[in-house]
């Protein structure tokens, strides 16, 4: 099937502009809920994937669409991941701590799987108007112009994001700037905004305990399409149906090596 890359960016921003971005710092209390520990879900999330979903089965009628928050509720939607009906995978307000605390750091992420791989790949940055794409051999792009994540900073000057646990976002240092290896760890609390600024040059790697496809399907494909590396911490290939593993995406052979190599030791358990 063929996929039409710009229509599909204008859905996401439709939906996005429709139902995310008027509830922006204006929530009412009863509109946020928590699904799990520093996991809520507010009315935002619901709206913007009925919406992008209805969207995209009007343009794609011969698919099927998977988002973050039908998951919560129906986890055996993920086996559709391995079908040949292709599946679109949503998280449509990815950084959604962020979101309701009215931090301007969240975005929109859409995948595109076929037979458990990923062909195609959005995110959507609505705060800046910035939307980052990939298709599967074809490159890494944002507003026409393609992408090459920055292979040139020094490993030992690298800046990255790091996560180790939901309770706890920017958890000490066990090893990545200790060691010495790498630069600096400044996470977001967001993967749609890690992953932007990778493929963007803005930092050269992203380390994350979790694994879910809403999260990492499309900056996976957008990282490696930009001439990055991506893969699970334990040196495995990313699998868009593992949901619990480590995901580290970085600019360089290098650093996803180095990254790999400090894990592994003893007083670094902790990643």
């Amino acid at each position: 099937m063929m996929i039409d890359m710009d229509h599909v960016s204008g859905l996401i921003r439709a939906a996005v502009e429709a139902k995310i971005l008027p509830r922006f710092r204006n929530l009412a209390a009863g509109e946020i809920a928590q699904k799990g520990p520093n996991d809520p879900v507010t009315i935002a999330d619901i709206e913007a994937e009925e919406m992008l979903s209805r969207l995209l089965l009007e343009a794609y009628p011969e698919t099927l669409v998977i988002g973050e928050e039908l998951v919560s509720r129906e986890p055996a939607m993920l086996d559709a991941l391995l079908g040949d009906t292709p599946v679109w995978v949503i998280d449509p307000v990815d950084g959604t701590l962020n979101f309701a605390a009215g931090n301007p750091v969240f975005g929109t992420i859409l995948a595109y799987v076929v037979g458990g791989q990923t062909k195609a790949g959005w995110i959507h940055d609505p705060i800046n108007n910035v939307t980052v794409t990939a298709l599967l051999g074809g490159g890494a792009w944002s507003d026409g112009r393609r992408l090459e994540v920055d292979k040139a900073t020094p490993l030992n000057q690298s800046v990255g994001s790091a996560y180790w646990t939901p309770e706890n976002w920017t958890m000490p240092d066990p090893g990545l700037t200790a060691s010495g290896l790498f630069g600096a760890v400044l996470n977001h609390r967001c993967s749609a905004a890690d992953y932007i600024d990778l493929a963007l040059g803005r930092r050269q790697f992203v380390l994350s305990q979790g694994s879910k496809p809403w999260d990492h399907a499309a900056g996976v494909l957008i990282t490696q399409e930009a001439g990055g590396f991506a893969g699970f911490l334990e040196g495995e290939d990313y699998s868009v149906t593992e949901l619990n593993s480590r995901v580290v995406a970085t600019a360089t052979e290098e650093a996803i090596q180095a990254i790999r190599e400090v894990a592994d030791r003893p007083d670094t358990s902790g990643l």
